[in-house]
């Protein structure tokens, strides 16, 4: 309900708790609603700063940023591009600001790709799973086994089967 305060009392608004609530839909992908929360933003926030003809009001530029960057880490996540997420999260200090906020976003993200994973596949090579995880290691080795309950064998991970992974005759 909040985000629709926002919505008819713009004058309401913070910088913070956009990027926020943006952060946390983030978090739960595959789903739309982070497109939805980007609806909910005036048009002027969604257009890219070198793109509007206007200029932006006061505040608007850091806001309209983030907003992209955000945008850029959403369609990365979308697309299944899970090690160029990791490497655009890196890439930039203002992305590690904007997520500060938001407890546990990496390990967040971590398990909804996991889950994903584990809808598709029934073994993985490690080092493709580390690079869309993010990690190696033992903190790689620590979240395959004590996470997902997956076990690592030699240099490929096995998922156990679900029924979303099992092989099924169809006719």
């Amino acid at each position: 309900m909040r985000s629709f305060r926002y919505q008819f009392n713009p004058h309401l608004t913070k910088d913070e708790t956009i990027t926020n609530i943006l952060d946390k839909s983030l978090t739960i992908f595959p789903s739309p609603d982070f497109s939805l929360c980007l609806h909910l933003l005036p048009p002027h926030i969604l257009t890219p700063a070198s793109a509007s003809s206007a200029l932006p009001a006061a505040g608007d530029a850091p806001l309209s940023e983030a907003v992209q960057k955000l945008n850029v880490l959403n369609n990365l996540l979308a697309q299944a591009s899970y090690a160029a997420f990791w490497s655009t999260l890196d890439s930039d200090d203002l992305y590690a600001d904007l997520i500060a906020d938001v407890a546990g976003f990496e390990e967040l993200i971590r398990i909804r790709i996991a889950l994903t994973i584990s809808q598709s596949v029934r073994e993985i090579e490690r080092s493709v799973l580390e690079s869309w995880l993010g990690m190696q290691g033992e903190a790689f080795e620590k979240f395959v086994g004590g996470v997902c309950g997956w076990e690592i064998e030699g240099t490929v991970v096995k998922v156990p089967m679900n029924k979303e992974n099992e092989a099924k005759n169809t006719i």
